[in-house]
């Protein structure tokens, strides 16, 4: 008994505070993944979704962009997304199940249009290791982007203003602006003319979308 006793009193309050976090973490993250992607991410209410994202995830949306139903957000911890920063511009919209990539930084600028089913992805693993570890690259879409249906965006890539990615593409590296840009790996088929981006985008918000 004394020696119970004295292995129970030689463990602080402050080693079981240091121990709870690393038990507990994983579990509560695991939790938020699942009400942020198969709960939040179903409720067709803008206002309840953008709130969980805002309020609860750390993402910065601005005023009258739309984050349509089915959306996957991967990330790490809320902590980790306000770290590493995660912004939506104005006026754009995030159709139906788009996947976006907040294990590392993501800038999604103003009047943007991502098509349903579209990957913006920020992590890789690093195949020339034999540990497979992951690697981040942030990914940049400018302004009065457009970017078709099921077309993946891979980390590190920067689109600039004004492009357009064509459905099915799989953007990598830089694209210039005003590019139209298609294939797999998407390469330049054609440019947009210098008045093709300068408009905004209005009545984003679709009830039940």
């Amino acid at each position: 008994m004394t020696g119970t006793l004295a292995r129970r009193q030689a463990v602080s309050p402050r080693d079981t505070e240091r121990k709870l976090p690393r038990r507990v973490v994983p579990v509560l993250v695991s939790l938020l993944k699942y009400a942020t992607n198969h709960v939040v991410g179903h409720l067709p209410s803008h206002t309840a979704r953008r709130w969980w994202y805002q309020r609860v995830l750390g993402i910065a949306i601005g005023p009258g962009s739309a984050v349509d139903l089915g959306c996957y957000v991967w990330f790490f911890g809320p902590s980790q997304i306000r770290r590493d920063g995660v912004r939506i511009g104005a006026r754009t919209k995030i159709n139906r199940d788009c996947c976006i990539d907040a294990r590392g930084s993501v800038t999604i600028g103003d009047d943007v249009s991502i098509s349903p089913s579209v990957a913006v992805l920020t992590t890789q693993h690093s195949m020339g290791d034999p540990g497979f570890p992951l690697q981040t690259k942030g990914v940049v879409i400018e302004d009065h982007v457009w970017i078709g249906m099921r077309a993946t965006v891979l980390p590190g890539a920067s689109i600039g203003r004004g492009a357009v990615v064509a459905a099915g593409a799989v953007v990598r590296g830089e694209v210039p602006p005003l590019a139209v840009v298609a294939g797999v790996p998407a390469r330049v088929v054609s440019w947009r003319p210098d008045t093709a981006a300068g408009y905004q985008f209005e009545g984003l918000v679709e009830l039940f979308e």
